[in-house]
């Protein structure tokens, strides 16, 4: 994380103009992981963050342990941040319960909207994990510039 902040924010921003207020962290299967790993522990890294067939299996127990402390966090100060968790429906068959995982994480961090955070969950009819990619990306362009 020490990178984005540090190296590639600064970089792209002295290329590019880039809206700081509508900044998007994108991640499939591990980098999905990540990007709930980055929401969890450092929330204002970004305004909208997108997690595909997070991983969460592997790595559920550290990471339920974030959430609990983001969920403290958002109840004592509000935030303004959007979440996308997606799976494919194929997904739902494999034992590592990918597209469980996030429909549960969506169930329960959705209550926490009157604190900030806007969550939504999409399945992807059809889909299996590499296949949701294209997909994933067409709703995650739309739902980052939604704002």
């Amino acid at each position: 994380m020490a990178f984005i902040e540090e190296e590639l924010k600064p970089e792209i921003e002295s290329e590019l103009p880039i809206d700081s207020g509508r900044r998007t962290l994108f991640g499939h299967s591990l980098g999905g992981l990540f990007a709930l790993h980055v929401l969890f522990t450092r929330p204002a890294a970004f305004r909208t963050y997108i997690a595909g067939s997070p991983s969460i299996h592997w790595n559920e127990r550290p990471l339920r342990e974030a959430e609990r402390q983001f969920v403290s966090r958002l109840e004592r100060e509000t935030l303004n941040i959007d979440l996308l968790l997606a799976a494919g429906e194929l997904e739902k068959s494999h034992p590592s319960r990918i597209n469980a995982n996030a429909r549960e994480l969506a169930e329960r961090l959705s209550p926490l909207a009157g604190c900030g955070l806007h969550v939504e969950f999409k399945e992807f009819e059809g889909e299996g994990h590499v296949s949701v990619l294209p997909a994933l990306i067409s709703r995650a362009v739309r739902f980052a510039s939604r704002r």
